[in-house]
């Protein structure tokens, strides 16, 4: 027996993706094909972006695990100064402006992976609430719940210029509904495509959509048709994601608009360890497109909290 196989069994014991692979991969799976999916041989030297995309491909294979998608946090102090009283359904009761934002991010697996590791098909979904908690006058109520259900083909290209490298191309369909009827119901479908680039600490991705056309609506209280067909004048078609980790710190900058309008939103966080797996986090908000129902509201948030899953 090779040093390489007594090298990959003794790992095996301590790699939960090792031992997947050699129980239940297939016959013909190479030993390279083992250590590059189960990153083996990890340079020192590897992004960040890299980093989280290896311990996600490692614990893909996991029964009982589900990834994370975009970030996971609860903000239990969050404040808006310019709430959005318009689509308010609790009245003479004012609304709050503290409140407690959550969000719940996560995907799983669907397919085999394909190209040699490479790409593969995800689900995710992605839960994002605005919780009325303070507001005892109004019982509390969640103001606004945004889903958004995605299928995703995920591709690592492995293509490197310099000291940038190719993280990601992705390919996605993409469904987001607040949930509600009638004249609060807002929702839209989109294709989307992305892609990722690192440095080191820096990983700047990219995300452009095409908006699926809707029937316009006969009446406001038509059930069917398009519930905002001025969406894109808000929240654009695209959105720009720039990244830093250091010493477990993570800074990001998501930027969304219209360039014809004029009119979009900007989201930074910032978060630190803590302990265990909890990290405290600050995000602030500011501009059009927070939620679905203040997509055509400008809103000036900060917010103060505790984060699960980081960007990285």
């Amino acid at each position: 027996m090779s040093l390489t196989t007594w090298m990959l069994l003794a790992a095996a014991s301590a790699n939960p993706c090792v031992e997947e692979q050699l129980r239940h991969g297939a016959e013909d799976t190479t030993l390279g094909q083992i250590r590059a999916h189960c990153n083996l041989e990890a340079d020192d030297d590897d992004s960040a972006a890299s980093e989280r995309i290896d311990a996600e491909m490692a614990a893909a294979e996991e029964r009982f695990v589900l990834n994370a998608h975009h970030n996971n946090y609860i903000l239990p102090a969050s404040y808006n100064r310019r709430p959005n009283e318009a689509g308010w359904e609790y009245a003479p009761e004012a609304m709050d402006n503290w409140e407690v934002k959550f969000q719940l991010s996560v995907k799983v697996p669907v397919t085999p992976e394909w190209f040699s590791g490479q790409g593969r098909f995800y689900v995710a979904y992605t839960n994002q609430s605005w919780w009325q908690a303070y507001n005892k006058d109004a019982s509390a109520p969640f103001r606004e719940t945004n889903h958004m259900p995605e299928l995703i083909y995920f591709h690592r290209p492995n293509w490197q210029w310099g000291e940038w490298k190719v993280e990601a191309l992705s390919l996605a369909f993409n469904h987001q509904s607040n949930g509600q009827s009638g004249t609060q119901s807002r929702s839209w479908n989109r294709i989307i495509g992305g892609g990722a680039v690192s440095n080191g600490a820096w990983t700047f991705g990219a995300q452009a959509w095409h908006r699926l056309k809707e029937d316009p609506k006969s009446s406001p209280d038509d059930p069917r048709g398009d519930d905002n067909p001025d969406i894109t004048d808000f929240m654009g078609h695209g959105e720009l994601l720039m990244l830093y980790k250091r010493d477990e710190r993570n800074l990001s900058l998501r930027l969304r608009g219209n360039l014809a309008t004029g009119k979009g939103g900007v989201e930074a966080g910032w978060s630190l360890p803590l302990f265990a797996k909890l990290r405290g986090y600050v995000q602030i908000y500011y501009g059009y497109g927070e939620s679905l129902i203040d997509y055509n509201v400008k809103s000036e948030r900060v917010s103060l909290g505790f984060e699960f899953t980081p960007w990285l």
